[in-house]
C-alpha cells in the first residue's frame, strides 16, 4: 500500500546540504510506490528562486561544479509535488515571477493538513 511522505525543507538552499539532499530522498520515495511531496518552509523558501548562483562561500567548496537546487527541483517536477509555505515566501520579499515554475504556495493551515495527513513526515 502507497505511503504518503512529506519532505519539509526548512534550511536555506547553500552552505547545507539540505535543500539539495531532500530532493532525491523525495523522488526515492516516488520510485519505491509512495507519494511524495516536497514543501519548502521557513529558510527552504530560498531554494525556490530562480537563477540562482552557487559561486558563493569557501572558494575550496566552489571550485568544484556544485549545481543549484533549480536544476534539481525542475529535473523531479514531474515526479514530485513541491510546495513552498506562502507566509514565509512573503516574509522572505520573493516575488511570484521569481518562484520556479510548478511550485505551488500554500497556507500554514494547508501545510497542517498535509502533515496531519501524511503516513511520514521527515524534517531537513
Amino acid at each position: 500500500m502507497a505511503k504518503k511522505v512529506n519532505v519539509i525543507v526548512t534550511q536555506p538552499p547553500y552552505g547545507k546540504e539540505d535543500a539539495f539532499s531532500a530532493i532525491p530522498m523525495a523522488s526515492s520515495q516516488v520510485a519505491a510506490g509512495n507519494e511524495a511531496s516536497l514543501i519548502f518552509a521557513s529558510g527552504g523558501v530560498h531554494s525556490i528562486v530562480k537563477g540562482q548562483k552557487t559561486g558563493y562561500g569557501d572558494l575550496a567548496v566552489w571550485i568544484k561544479d556544485v549545481p543549484p537546487v533549480e536544476a534539481e527541483i525542475t529535473k523531479n517536477i514531474e515526479l514530485v509535488k513541491f510546495f513552498a509555505l506562502d507566509r514565509d515566501i512573503e516574509k522572505r520579499g520573493i516575488a511570484d515571477s521569481e518562484i520556479i515554475d510548478g511550485i505551488k504556495k500554500i497556507s500554514l493551515d494547508e501545510l497542517t493538513d498535509m502533515i496531519l495527513e501524511a503516513d511520514v513526515n521527515l524534517v531537513f
